[in-house]
């Protein structure tokens, strides 16, 4: 039974963008091999920003208000403090005025991406409320770590993975299971159907958990 822990996930991806391409590979194959199979398409999903239509709101004016008023929630910071500091950069220092007793012991992949999931889903000014109130308890969960991924991620600062990164990072993985892949997406239009190839290059290597 491999990790089903964010955190993995959060350490990896909070760096990726300062590794050069062939450690990055290698980081995200590491990942792979420690992450739970049945979290597989989960995790590419986040590695991919991948919210379905819901992936439009990432970045916009709306999900940054939702993510300063979470953070304001945790801290007992003003909004406009919370996102001046957030967007000079000192998203940690936020971090550092939650109260020690609002934490867990992190959130499972599963957690994570289905908190993000549901503040990308907004429905009208009347869910603005629920949503930050789902968001701060989403955060007060998360270690400083996976925080600063979501919040990264919500706000647009995060950049996603990109798909010849993992495939490379899934033939690295497992082996060269990864081979059969790069044809089936070949004929593919859509790249969405990664997620189907990684799932079959998992089974291929053994890694397949299910029932």
């Amino acid at each position: 039974m491999g990790s089903r822990g964010f955190r993995d996930v959060a350490e990896v991806l909070n760096r990726l963008s300062m590794l050069e391409e062939q450690d990055a590979v290698r980081e995200i194959a590491a990942l792979f091999k420690k992450v739970d199979a049945n979290c597989i398409e989960t995790l590419l999903r986040i590695m991919r920003m991948d919210f379905g239509e819901a992936s439009r709101l990432i970045g916009t004016h709306l999900l940054k208000r939702i993510v300063s008023e979470a953070l304001a929630g945790i801290t007992l910071l003003k909004q406009d403090v919370a996102e001046g500091l957030v967007q000079s950069g000192r998203l940690k220092d936020v971090l550092s005025r939650r109260s020690s007793t609002l934490l867990e012991k992190g959130l499972s992949i599963d957690q994570a991406y289905l908190g993000m999931l549901e503040t990308c889903r907004i429905s009208g000014k009347s869910s603005i409320a629920f949503k930050v109130k789902s968001l701060t308890g989403l955060l007060n969960k998360a270690s400083d770590e996976e925080a600063i991924l979501i919040v990264n991620m919500l706000m647009g600062r995060q950049k996603p993975v990109a798909d010849r990164l993992i495939l490379k990072a899934l033939d690295e993985a497992f082996q060269g299971s990864a081979a059969a892949g790069f044809g089936i997406i070949s004929k593919e239009a859509s790249m969405r159907d990664i997620y189907k190839v990684a799932l079959q290059v998992v089974k291929n290597a053994g890694r397949d958990e299910s029932g």
